[in-house]
């Protein structure tokens, strides 16, 4: 009897510990993007980077010294910025790529610049093939997820139109992936 028992509490034990690792395998909605539907994007709203609209600087060498301390002190918060550090890989990157254009819509200072900064993170901090997964679901899913419209944590006022954000933030998306695919110029 106890060995029946013993054999039970095994079995169950063990599909316990196989059912635990089918749920904790569940995919995020990010990582079902596959190679083909990232060729599949096109890029040409996002081949303009000195436009009015999403506007990509392609390097900080322009800045004075005042207004180049003045961003740096807004990336010297990156770290401590909550939305940045969010588990999830695919929204960590939409909110990235939602704080990229606050001062765009916003007509803010840095319009241009702090986008290139968060791209510049994100390739030090999110691994390639993650980071083109996740951009690509921006892109081709912009009304999932949340978006962030304010930043006063990084000195970024708000809020701005969320809709608007979200449109944005999949150009955006869409400039830093054409760059990743090699798709558009890359920038330095």
């Amino acid at each position: 009897m106890k060995t029946r028992i013993a054999f039970a509490f095994v079995v169950l034990a063990s599909f316990a510990l196989f059912a635990g690792d089918i749920f904790a395998q569940e995919k995020q909605p990010w990582e079902s993007i596959t190679d083909k539907e990232i060729d599949a994007i096109t890029y040409e709203d996002a081949e303009i980077d000195r436009g009015f609209v999403t506007p990509l600087a392609e390097d900080l060498n322009h800045l004075d010294e005042e207004s180049l301390k003045r961003l740096e002190e807004i990336q010297a918060k990156f770290d401590q910025w909550l939305p940045g550090k969010e588990k999830e890989i695919g929204q960590r990157v939409r909110n990235w790529m939602c704080l990229a254009t606050l001062p765009d819509v916003g007509r803010a200072e840095f319009e241009a610049e702090l986008p290139y900064v968060i791209f510049e993170h994100l390739k030090k901090e999110v691994p390639e093939q993650q980071l083109k997964q996740a951009l690509a679901w921006v892109i081709l899913k912009p009304k999932e997820g949340k978006a962030i419209t304010d930043a006063k944590a990084l000195g970024i006022e708000g809020p701005v139109d969320e809709d608007e954000v979200r449109r944005r933030g999949a150009i955006y998306a869409k400039k830093l992936l054409g760059r990743l695919v090699g798709k558009l110029p890359p920038k330095a």
